[in-house]
């Protein structure tokens, strides 16, 4: 008797430690979208997210929304009420997000993201680089886009693009969003612009 207590507090012990070890090794990212057309701007922007967290470490079979830094990452669509265009998510998102990238014109954005009283890590998508609508080449972002869309990219998936590479760049080293402050120095920057040709499959 004495024995199946003690194995059956080893089995929930182990099934705990798993459990632990797959949350640390993903993060959702909310994805919060602001000002006009908001339900087609958030499913584009989504879109564009998708597409950086597929480029790298994505794989078949996923159970997330993809891969950024090597970890899997939750896609939160937000405002909800504005979701009903997003498609292609398979995760399951955690409320609150650990990471809340905020799409849109000002005070629209800041007004949207104050609503939600969100304390986590907030990320605007930052600069976008030069030439980024360019489908010159397949291996640009516009032609890759295309390929997986059906459709040229709009900005909105640009910058949906463009947060999930610097989340990427961000969360690499550090296997994860913690410690808050690493990850927010490492997100400062890249505010001013990344290389998207760099380290794409």
């Amino acid at each position: 008797m004495r024995q199946d207590v003690i194995r059956g507090a080893l089995a929930a012990l182990a099934l705990t430690a798993t459990a632990n070890m797959a949350t640390a090794h993903e993060f959702t990212a909310g994805l919060l979208v602001a000002g006009e057309e908001r339900e087609a701007r958030l499913a584009e922007a989504a879109n564009g997210f998708l597409l950086a967290a597929d480029e790298r470490d994505g794989h078949s079979a996923e159970t997330s929304d993809g891969h950024l830094g090597g970890v899997d990452v939750q896609l939160l669509p937000l405002p909800a009420e504005a979701a009903g265009q997003v498609a292609g998510l398979v995760g399951t998102p955690r409320t609150p997000p650990d990471v809340l990238v905020v799409i849109g014109p000002e005070p629209d954005a800041s007004a949207a993201a104050a609503s939600l009283a969100f304390a986590g890590v907030m990320l605007r998508p930052g600069a976008l680089p030069n030439g980024w609508a360019a489908d010159n080449d397949a291996s640009s972002f516009a032609a890759r886009y295309r390929s997986t869309y059906g459709a040229a990219p709009t900005e909105a998936a640009a910058l949906g693009y463009n947060a999930a590479r610097r989340l990427d760049i961000a969360v690499r080293p550090l296997d994860g969003v913690a410690p808050r402050a690493a990850l927010e120095a490492s997100l400062a920057e890249t505010e001013s612009g990344t290389n998207w040709q760099e380290d794409v499959r």
